[in-house]
């Protein structure tokens, strides 16, 4: 399980996931300070976690790689989710900037992609190695 480089990608993403709900994400300085993270809004607050929770669940589908690929692709999609709730807190509250933690939330979907890849290689190696038998 913790052999295959897949189990990184997931359990970083997990981890950003769980870190943009914690951190800060989006603030406005001006006309009053104003700080967004992953917890004060419902609708990121519920796809982060389902998304770093899912992420998290994923890592120990190894023994089913195509369910495993077809949950990180749904995990994906829901990331593109996550980017919309962004881009609506940013439409909302013009005049502010991204902090550091905010990587994290760009992360995500790239790691979600290495191990999409990393598994799709998994599979074909599988693939290759049956039809040498």
């Amino acid at each position: 399980m913790i052999q295959r480089i897949q189990s990184i990608w997931l359990l970083l993403a997990s981890a950003a996931a769980f870190s943009a709900l914690r951190f800060p994400f989006y603030y406005t300085p001006v006309p009053a300070a104003f700080e967004v993270s992953g917890s004060q809004q419902y609708s990121t607050l519920l796809t982060l976690a389902f998304s770093g929770c899912l992420s998290f669940i994923t890592i120990f589908l190894y023994g089913n790689r195509m369910l495993q690929l077809k949950v990180v692709i749904l995990n994906l999609l829901l990331s593109g989710l996550i980017g919309y709730f962004i881009y609506k807190v940013v439409l909302d509250h013009p005049g502010g900037g991204f902090t550091l933690p905010s990587a994290a939330l760009f992360l995500m979907p790239l790691l979600q992609i290495f191990a999409i890849i990393r598994i799709y290689k998994d599979e074909r190696m599988v693939k290759e190695s049956d039809r040498l038998r």
